[in-house]
């Protein structure tokens, strides 16, 4: 998504993650098939010390000067909007772009940070050229950004976690012929729905593990009925087959009954992801781990160089 002006290099991405708990690192080779992770390290903040040398630790220990690295902003920090592609030369489309959603963002233009990628077309209404905009106040960018430079971290691009997990479930099988894939932090959870490597939709969820840990069938529900309006909407609008199935993203905490719940209230294919199936690593990585990392890693299997 959004380009820094940085050294590039041929190594392959790394993906500096800061959280709320810690930091994650994950590195992955060249042209590996399937690829290969030459690292990943989750390191928490220290208590009441100093981050800052946590980061250039980090920085130094995965000799992540001149390597390309990424990072992922929060859900939080940034908008997607859908957008109709404005008529105009390649050189002018920026331009344009930040000119037709001033009017669809809560500050000032001047203030924003804008990316753009494509969108697949409506089936329901008919060929239609359709950009999904990505818009973010720059200070929100720059408190991503700082930290990590001042690190000496060699930061090309920052990404967003639903292209992040795209990244991920282009290499599940259920993706030749559509996935849905659920990601749950503590407190929030991100629903997407891709197909043949293309991200079609995506929801905020609401809910995260804390909710749904103590297997309340309540919150099952609305989970299910998070999920169901996402594949309505999906099979409404884009007019494309059912989905596969449903994959879960591995968990910091297990959520007893979960797959099998969702299995019986949507009539889908349901299982949990073990990220050691799309990818090569030297050490057996558990569940909570996985969970930890899987945004660095997912931002770390990036295959599109930045555009500077």
């Amino acid at each position: 998504m959004f380009g820094l002006f940085s050294k590039q290099s041929n190594a392959g991405y790394a993906a500096l993650v800061p959280g709320e708990a810690g930091l994650c690192v994950a590195s992955i080779a060249a042209n590996g098939k399937p690829p290969r992770l030459e690292a990943c390290d989750f390191m928490p903040w220290p208590e009441g010390g100093d981050k800052k040398k946590l980061l250039a630790d980090a920085v130094r220990r995965h000799r992540l000067e001149k390597r390309a690295c990424t990072t992922v902003m929060e859900l939080d920090d940034y908008t997607v909007l859908s957008v109709e592609a404005p008529d105009v030369p390649p050189d002018e489309l920026r331009a344009a772009i930040r000119w037709q959603i001033k009017d669809l963002i809560d500050f000032h233009i001047d203030d924003a940070v804008v990316d753009i990628f494509d969108a697949p077309p409506s089936g329901a209404h008919g060929r239609q050229n359709t950009l999904y905009v990505v818009v973010s106040r720059l200070s929100r960018v720059r408190e991503r950004v700082d930290p990590l430079q001042d690190a000496e971290a060699n930061l090309t691009t920052i990404d967003i976690p639903e292209l992040v997990l795209r990244n991920i479930t282009a290499r599940l099988p259920e993706d030749e012929t559509g996935v849905a894939f659920i990601y749950l932090t503590r407190e929030r959870g991100l629903l997407i729905i891709t197909r043949q490597s293309t991200l079609y939709f995506a929801r905020t969820l609401g809910m995260g593990y804390a909710a749904l840990s103590d297997g309340d069938h309540a919150q099952y529900d609305q989970l299910v009925l998070e999920v169901q309006r996402s594949l309505d909407y999906y099979d409404r609008y884009f007019v494309q087959p059912p989905v596969a199935g449903l994959v879960l993203a591995p968990c910091e905490v297990p959520l007893s009954g979960l797959e099998g719940y969702l299995h019986d209230s949507l009539g889908l294919a349901v299982r949990s992801l073990n990220l050691q199936e799309i990818i090569a690593c030297d050490h057996a990585m558990d569940t909570a781990t996985q969970a930890r990392c899987l945004p660095a890693i997912g931002a770390a299997l990036r295959q599109e160089q930045a555009v500077l």
